[in-house]
């Protein structure tokens, strides 16, 4: 890599600067209108596409170069995602893009600059320029203005001639199409992907007057080949070739300066601090990782904050978004629209504030799922190995399994309570679909994501000793839940309603208020009592038929102390505690929304406490009970 003298240097810099102020005024005398994001084509056909590697083959210091490369393309990625434009409206890559200023979060990359590849701040667009360019070209666009690179290095797509260099504001890339058009530019773990959506549109028209044009212009046509990876350099740069040069030395210095570890870190993104998870950490977590929480383990921290200090080697805290969202809980009701529409937002604030933590060191993600749609919707996730940290099912399952308990219950006032809007689920999506890993111990939701998932055991509970049972004069039962819709209370009703005809004396306690309206237990033949009873030792099993359950803490809590557990296959038990749960326990599972396989595993429960219970200690007679 040849050195340049200081004069070079400083004669370079005045052709900039002249070349600038000559785009200037001609964009004042023809201003390119701005486009805008936009939904009308969110639905139209993918008229072309094209992708390209990320991240090449470096080592040492170029790793730096690298991650700032990707961090420049997530921010000119989140410019450009979902721009439409009107029918012979103007592409412009700087209009649209913007000055790369680090003010705008734009940092060192890769650049090409007199002959030499240098860190130089917005390094790298080219990457995102020359994808823009083979699309434009697939879907048979008007390319207004193109300049190739100095440099084409063998095997590249500028010794192929199917590049687009950038350089602010003067090197542009201009285009326009005869039809309306969607702008779509996003980043996965490994690519960038650049699509053209549009209705009604004549590609053929547009390639025939593109090839007139090049034919003008002494160029060939090139077909682009889509998923090319390719750089402008595979060697070395300023940081690495030895050469004194004062190219990029600001850059350079700056570079050197950083403390991120080589080839990157891994930060976790946490909320609530289940004991599966914070075990996880434990497991995994690195001296360079980094961790995210809205607070850490320490006097008076609650539990759901607990996250362990020890496992990484730094952390960020957010105790001004712990007090806030507290307050705001304390003003919503335990259950309802309100509390969700809170909720999300709670989540949206917080995936805010750890995104504007993230850098270009951050390589690597372990994302709670609650933070997932907002990150993706910020463009934080692009570039980056995520790993998702799931505690529920994703919303478009849980909004289906939602609907399907509401075809069911149609009076139920919760079951229909609440959707969330559609581009969430659909942002939700996307993020699971590039999702790296995904882990948990819920086994329903682990089903869903064969091929990538580490299914946890569930924490088993620190062993509960069950007090003997004293003199009891009928069977009783636990509902660990509200009178909800969503916690099977439809479901349990109607089984004991089949059971009470045939066991006398049927106890139930609940631990919540009657979600679904006053009276919803009315007219079923069984003794209610509301609240939890005094010990385990009082009921002959917990129940919880739910459409939905995410942590069935209650349920591990009675597994542990040996108290049966009929519970739905949502509450996510099976294959629990390593395999042992099931068989140690005593829990039944049953098909969610089946009343029939309830009232029989009900039948099952009561009869094994009928069989162990004394003759003289008042427990359910053989002839209160079937079989």
């Amino acid at each position: 890599m040849a050195s340049l003298s200081p004069a070079a240097l400083a004669v370079h810099r005045v052709k900039v600067q002249v070349h600038r102020a000559r785009r200037l005024l001609a964009d004042r005398r023809d201003p390119v209108a701005v486009a805008q994001i936009g939904r009308t084509l969110v639905d139209a056909a993918i008229v072309a596409e094209d992708r390209c590697a990320l991240w090449n083959q470096v080592v040492g210091a170029e790793w730096a170069l690298e991650r700032g490369k990707v961090e420049n393309l997530r921010v000119a990625a989140r410019a450009l995602d979902g721009l439409e434009f009107a029918a012979g409206q103007r592409f412009s890559f700087w209009a649209q893009v913007g000055p790369p200023l680090r003010r705008r979060g734009f940092v060192a990359g890769r650049e090409l600059r007199e002959g030499c590849v240098v860190p130089g701040v917005g390094g790298g667009l080219c990457l995102l320029s020359n994808g823009l360019f083979a699309a434009a070209r697939r879907a048979g666009m008007e390319v207004l203005e193109r300049h190739a690179h100095s440099r084409r290095p063998p095997g590249s797509r500028a010794a192929l001639g199917e590049d687009a260099t950038v350089a602010w504001n003067y090197v542009d890339l201009r285009f326009r199409a005869a039809w309306a058009w969607r702008l779509e530019v996003g980043l996965d773990a490994a690519q960038l992907c650049v699509r053209v959506r549009a209705r009604n549109c004549d590609r053929n028209r547009g390639q025939n007057s593109d090839q007139a044009r090049d034919r003008e212009r002494g160029r060939v046509a090139v077909p682009v080949a889509s998923e090319r990876g390719w750089s402008v350099d595979s060697g070395s740069s300023c940081l690495s070739c030895g050469q004194p040069c004062d190219v990029g030395s600001r850059q350079r210095r700056r570079v050197a300066a950083s403390r991120a570890p080589v080839r990157g870190r891994r930060s976790w993104l946490v909320d609530a601090a289940w004991p599966e998870y914070t075990a996880y950490l434990r497991r995994h977590g690195r001296d360079q990782d980094r961790l995210l929480a809205p607070l850490c383990a320490g006097l008076g921290v609650p539990a759901r904050y607990a996250w362990p200090r020890r496992c990484v080697g730094e952390r960020g805290h957010f105790p001004g978004f712990v007090l806030r969202r507290s307050l705001r809980s304390r003003r919503l009701a335990d259950q309802g629209a309100a509390r969700q529409l809170a909720l999300l937002a709670a989540d949206a604030e917080l995936a805010a504030a750890m995104a504007e933590q993230l850098g270009p060191a951050d390589v690597e993600l372990v994302v709670a799922q609650t933070l997932l749609p907002f990150l993706w919707r910020r463009g934080a996730l692009g570039g980056r190995r995520v790993t998702v940290l799931m505690q529920r099912l994703p919303l478009f399952e849980l909004q289906a399994r939602l609907d399907e308990a509401a075809a069911v219950h149609g009076d139920s006032p919760t079951l229909a309570d609440f959707r969330a809007d559609p581009q969430l689920l659909a942002d939700e999506a996307q993020a699971l679909e590039q999702a790296a890993a995904v882990v948990t111990p819920h086994a329903e939701i682990a089903a869903l994501f064969a091929g990538k998932v580490e299914h946890l055991a569930w924490q088993r509970p620190a062993q509960i000793q069950r007090r003997p049972r004293g003199a009891r004069r009928s069977p009783a039962l636990w509902l660990p839940a509200s009178t909800c819709g969503r916690k099977g209370a439809y479901e349990l009703r109607s089984a004991l309603a089949r059971l009470s005809s045939r066991v006398a004396g049927l106890r139930l306690w609940v631990s919540g208020g009657e979600l679904e309206g006053p009276g919803f237990w009315r007219g079923c033949p069984v003794e209610l009592r509301r609240g939890r009873p005094g010990s385990l030792a009082e009921v002959d099993a917990l129940v919880l038929p739910a459409w939905v359950e995410h942590q069935p803490r209650a349920l591990l809590r009675a597994a542990a102390a040996g108290v049966p557990v009929v519970a739905s296959r949502a509450c996510g038990l099976d294959g629990s505690f390593d395999g042992r749960l099931n068989a140690t326990a005593g829990v039944h599972s049953v098909a969610t929304g089946s009343v029939d396989e309830l009232e029989h595993a009900l039948t099952e429960v009561l009869r094994a406490a009928r069989g162990g219970a004394s003759s003289g200690d008042g427990g359910p007679r053989r002839a209160d009970l079937p079989g």
